[in-house]
């Protein structure tokens, strides 16, 4: 393995702007499950944390924060409020890879167009190209329907992925999706729909948004999904779904973390019906508690060597083996498998109470099963890591 790249010298600042900016994300976290979207206070504190900057190029302002740091910040934002965590990273990504991405005259126009008091403007949106475009003179004529588009209530600017189209039809390419670009659009351009009625992330508002026949000139297109930097440094080399990975990363750990100790704090006064002990004196939920801890550990363990692989392997150009690559999106989702576990167990141990919209036990593990319905978490991943090393078993033999 190459040597170790050291993490960005902000880390323990932006870490502690997190504690800070705490009681404000709890305070917060049942208001914005019931409004479906986060309310202005949570969006203030993550900006005064500077958390939505957290990824922004450098030579803009950013942070470029390394892989490491990404999963630190997201998880200390997790263990706080989830559906902040899930538009914290969310809203960096998009924000930082349109800021990377951008070419010259759509940069220049967004930095026209961004905010008072703000270095950047907030972005949201979805690049899969579920949109076609059509070429027209200077740019092109964009419609089409995006889901997931989380913090888009809080966004100024918008992008959509799109298929181009010639003669009316979708343009092949050899990795097996039509040749697209993404949009970006100011969020007025677009009609926002209410559909975000979900049974977990309920505060994010990732909901859809489309447009129909609206101009996207040139200059605010970027090619997906392997655009090519136009700013910043290695951290933009990950092609666009991979760069979001590192910062969702840490999303399932905070969750499991507060899971297992919003169950320990209540087991010294929990006391199941027919029962003499509290929870707290149960070997069983020794046992259970134990193991939880010891599972959350690992795989958060097991992702940060696969982001301290990454980061190394992106500042020396090296690319990445199958087997690389398959272990890395198998940790995203063996993190994700441990973090439900560890919320169900926590939710089992909270009995009866632990059904209300009221206990936090519940929402946890509403948090964890829609974010494990995220593109970056699925069983085949440990598919692609074990054929991967079968395929590379048989080559060495």
């Amino acid at each position: 393995m190459a040597d170790r790249v050291p993490q960005i010298p902000e880390r323990d600042a932006l870490l502690a702007s997190v504690e800070r900016i705490a009681p404000v994300l709890e305070a917060s976290a049942e208001q914005s499950d019931r409004l479906r979207h986060l309310p202005p206070e949570t969006i203030d504190a993550l900006d005064d944390a500077d958390v939505f900057r957290c990824m922004h190029p450098r030579e803009l302002g950013g942070f470029e924060a390394d892989p490491l740091t990404q999963q630190e910040v997201i998880e200390a934002v997790a263990y706080h409020d989830a559906s902040a965590a899930w538009c914290a990273f969310i809203g960096a990504g998009s924000s930082a890879f349109a800021a990377a991405m951008l070419p010259e005259a759509g940069f220049d126009e967004v930095c026209a167009a961004q905010p008072a008091g703000r270095r950047w403007p907030r972005f949201a949106g979805g690049p899969s190209p579920a949109g076609q475009a059509e070429p027209v003179d200077g740019g092109y004529r964009l419609s089409g329907r995006w889901g997931w588009a989380s913090g888009i209530h809080h966004a100024d600017w918008v992008f959509g992925g799109a298929a181009i189209l010639r003669d009316g039809e979708p343009q092949p390419t050899d990795f097996g999706m039509p040749l697209a670009r993404v949009m970006v659009m100011p969020r007025a351009d677009v009609e926002v729909e209410d559909t975000w009625q979900t049974m977990g992330l309920r505060g994010t508002g990732s909901t859809h948004f489309s447009c129909r026949d609206v101009f996207v000139p040139e200059g605010r297109t970027f090619a997906f999904p392997f655009p090519e930097a136009q700013r910043g440094g290695a951290l933009f080399r990950l092609p666009m779904l991979g760069f979001f990975g590192p910062a969702f990363s840490g999303f399932p750990t905070g969750i499991a973390r507060r899971a297992l100790d919003d169950v320990l704090g209540l087991s010294a006064r929990r006391v199941r019906l027919g029962q003499t002990q509290s929870l707290a004196e149960r070997a069983v939920f020794h046992r259970d508690s134990g193991a939880a801890e010891g599972r959350v550990r690992a795989a958060a363990a097991l992702v940060r060597v696969e982001l301290d692989a990454l980061w190394s392997r992106l500042h020396s150009g090296v690319e990445p083996s199958p087997v690389a690559s398959a272990r890395l999106l198998q940790s995203f989702t063996n993190n994700v498998e441990s973090a439900i576990a560890t919320a169900e167990m926590a939710y089992r141990y909270g009995g009866g109470d632990a059904v209300y919209a009221s206990s936090p036990l519940q929402r946890h593990v509403r948090d964890l099963r829609v974010a494990s319905q995220h593109i970056l978490v699925s069983e085949m991943n440990h598919e692609a890591l074990g054929k991967a090393l079968v395929t590379q078993a048989s080559l060495e033999g």
